[in-house]
């Protein structure tokens, strides 16, 4: 598992994945990129606490 660099990258798997459930989001709050796997919910989160900090919009 890796994060990508400048570009994103999807997969459509045309199933549901429990993998946007309440207890991924919690795994993911407010923790840095290195202390879990890659996942939308750490680039997102991870934006949002720049944001918060450096008070300037992402």
């Amino acid at each position: 598992q890796t994060y990508s660099g400048l570009f994103c990258v999807t997969v459509n798997p045309y199933k549901w994945l429990p993998v946007y459930n309440p207890e991924v989001v919690l795994a993911y709050r407010g923790k840095k990129r290195q202390e879990a796997p890659p996942h939308i919910f750490s680039i997102s989160d991870n934006a949002y606490q720049f944001m918060l900090t450096d008070r300037e919009n992402q």
